[in-house]
């Protein structure tokens, strides 16, 4: 009988036991009074939640100020599209205005002003058409570039959701950049476009008689640098009687980066910010051709000023470094 009475007690002990842990595991129904097992909240990255969020993001950084959609489309992979727009940022660059190979303003040991061919075309040019020649020209480069982006975030840790790697593209305009000549300089151009018509009369012999002693100054333009033979490379006007010259790359440009993404806080886990460093790969020099034709950045060498400084700069960005920073809300 005492057997029989222990193992009765074990049962109840079992059955409570059990009751207990059933208890912990299920939740009573407000509705309808059974109980429900609840729900656990899955974290962004969990398995099998392709699509189910969506990120909106702005970005800010070197190529530019943008917006990003994410979506996950894996556990550890995530797709961005977004679009990016530089800000017109502008430079200034002058030219100067050059006869023949002499420069236009030359100065006695004294510093006083000696004549020269650029002053004696300019008198004539202001005589016959009323332009006034200056010795130099203003022009201003502006920044035109803005892209399509493509992106593909991995995260390679397992523990980690934070650090990731991106690969992609960017796509957008061939012309990132553009030099133009300012309104100021109209004048200035024109002058020299008409003087090198005069000058092409005066050298083929169907020119004025009177001034035909211009065929010994040379041609006008703006130098520079030096072409083949070393010869003084000076750009000429386009036939409108301005300069334009279009900065170029390709259009597809692939992309390659590493970066950190986190929320602000536990409380705000909806609310992220990331910081990305990459290469936008242009694949290879960027073109800039004047208005006669010339590529200043593989048809010419040694150019001075701010030209020079301009094009030395350009020539180097095989690949444009893309550093940015993205404030990110969670939109579901």
């Amino acid at each position: 009988m005492k057997g029989i009475g222990i193992i009765r007690g074990l049962t109840l002990l079992a059955a409570a036991l059990m009751v207990h842990v059933a208890s912990a595991q299920y939740v009573p129904s407000m509705s309808s009074g059974k109980k429900v097992k609840p729900v656990e909240k899955a974290g962004y990255w969990h398995r099998g939640n392709t699509f189910e969020h969506l990120d909106l993001s702005l970005s800010l950084g070197t190529s530019g100020i943008g917006l990003d959609l994410a979506m996950p489309v894996c556990e550890f992979v995530q797709v961005r599209v977004g679009y990016e727009l530089m800000p017109h940022f502008k430079r200034h660059i002058s030219a100067d205005v050059m006869i023949g190979n002499q420069e236009s303003l030359q100065y006695d040991e004294y510093g006083n002003r000696i004549e020269t061919n650029y002053d004696r075309v300019r008198e004539l040019i202001y005589s016959k058409y009323g332009y006034d020649m200056q010795p130099n020209i203003d022009m201003t480069s502006r920044i035109t570039m803005n892209n399509f982006k493509f992106l593909v975030d991995i995260f390679p840790l397992s523990g980690n959701k934070k650090l990731h790697a991106t690969i992609g593209f960017y796509w957008g305009p061939s012309q990132f950049a553009k030099i133009e000549s300012d309104d100021g300089s109209t004048a200035t151009l024109q002058a020299v476009s008409a003087y090198n018509k005069l000058y092409e009369a005066a050298v083929s012999g169907t020119g004025d008689p009177e001034i035909d002693y211009i065929k010994d100054y040379g041609t006008a333009g703006f130098p520079m640098g030096k072409i083949e033979d070393a010869t003084i490379y000076k750009m000429t006007p386009g036939d409108k009687g301005a300069i334009s010259i279009p900065v170029k790359t390709n259009a597809f440009k692939p992309y390659i980066g590493v970066g950190y993404e986190a929320a602000f806080s536990k409380k705000h886990e909806d609310l992220k910010f990331a910081v990305t460093g990459g290469l936008m790969f242009w694949g290879n020099t960027p073109t800039m051709v004047t208005p006669d034709g010339v590529n200043l950045t593989k048809d010419v060498s040694d150019i001075s000023g701010d030209m020079g400084s301009y094009v030395n700069f350009v020539s180097k960005l095989k690949a444009f470094p893309v550093i940015s920073f993205r404030f990110i809300k969670n939109i579901f």
